[in-house]
């Protein structure tokens, strides 16, 4: 009988008839006190109703016979923390984490309480690791959600340019990905700058905005000719677009940099034997059809990060296929998810 009132109180709950549900619950327990799921059932209605208490003393009463369960820490986390209670919160996030370690929502509950607290860059790593999670899961919405709080905590100001490449300086693109790169390597995180602008050109070969940003970076840490090899590169996509201006401004570039590389050199201050830094990422060139990367990026909602990190995955999971396999199998297994 007691089983029979469960499946009413689930049917009135999905229906809506959430005030129905609690009654269902209420008398399927008064039959089965020790009924785990009803308690769970019953306190993930009560949050939507926003007896908030209510949900936490059935979820607690649930962990009490099933004390190993991480879907209850995490429901009752998120309870806590939107009645207030970060520490207690974070303690159940954690737990959650612990019994289940690829709980990308428990990840994205930690993220949440840490940034109430202003514990930033501890927020930003738990972000990370629920954005990381849902990729692999294949989440793509919560994914994306997660990178745009990312986006939101992680500093914007875009970089003041630097003595010897204020010419290139202006050709950064006003693309959001692309200035957080630039901003890295202004932050002296030129190891991440690289990793963001070698993506950006690996999804799309012929960005001349990405070449130019790289060329910016390079030329900010001394490797003259890998910016000046950029700066050619974005210049003949500009050309090849029959886009003389931004082609001009390219080669503008180029001299300027030659022209500055002497002054700075013989400059005290000028960091001798400078090693271009390596891209982190193997370029890969007319490999991949304008057609498929685009399809790609509508899939995950024109997000570069999550194409990047999909495609690696791939590859980690299949080395040694061609490129253009990694790109279509992504598309495939997206589409195969939405049915």
């Amino acid at each position: 009988m007691h089983r029979e009132l469960y499946q009413q109180g689930l049917a009135k709950a999905d229906a809506g008839d959430l005030e129905g549900a609690i009654v269902a619950f209420d008398q399927a327990l008064q039959l089965a006190p020790d009924f785990t799921e009803a308690y769970y059932n019953r306190g993930l209605v009560r949050f939507k109703l926003n007896h908030l208490q209510g949900a936490i003393t059935d979820y607690t009463r649930a962990l009490l016979s099933d004390a190993n369960n991480a879907s209850l820490y995490y429901a009752r986390g998120l309870a806590h923390l939107s009645a207030g209670s970060t520490e207690a919160a974070i303690d159940d996030a954690k737990q959650a984490v612990l019994l289940k370690p690829d709980h990308a929502a428990a990840y994205s509950l930690l993220g949440a309480a840490r940034q109430r607290q202003s514990a930033i860059d501890k927020a930003l790593a738990s972000y990370k690791k629920a954005a990381e999670l849902y990729l692999d899961q294949q989440d793509i919405a919560n994914c994306r959600r997660c990178l745009q709080t990312i986006r939101q905590l992680q500093p914007s100001t875009f970089p003041e340019p630097s003595q010897i490449s204020q010419t290139s300086a202006s050709l950064v693109s006003s693309d959001e990905f692309l200035q957080q790169a630039v901003a890295k390597a202004k932050q002296k995180n030129v190891g991440g700058a690289m990793d963001d602008l070698d993506w950006a050109i690996q999804l799309d070969p012929q960005d001349a905005q990405a070449y130019a940003s790289r060329g910016h970076v390079r030329s900010g840490f001394g490797d003259w000719q890998g910016a000046i090899d950029d700066y050619r590169m974005a210049a003949q996509i500009y050309l090849h677009r029959a886009d003389k201006l931004m082609a001009q401004q390219m080669i503008e570039a180029i001299e300027h940099l030659k022209a500055s590389r002497p002054k700075a050199t013989a400059s005290p201050t000028y960091p001798r034997n400078v090693v271009p830094f390596p891209s982190r990422r193997a370029v890969q060139t007319g490999r991949i059809s304008s057609a498929v990367q685009q399809k790609l990026l509508r899939l995950v909602g024109d997000d570069r990060r999550i194409v990047a990190g999909l495609v690696e995955r791939l590859k980690a999971r299949h080395p040694g296929m061609p490129e253009d396999w990694y790109w279509e199998k992504a598309i495939y297994d997206l589409e195969r998810d939405r049915w």
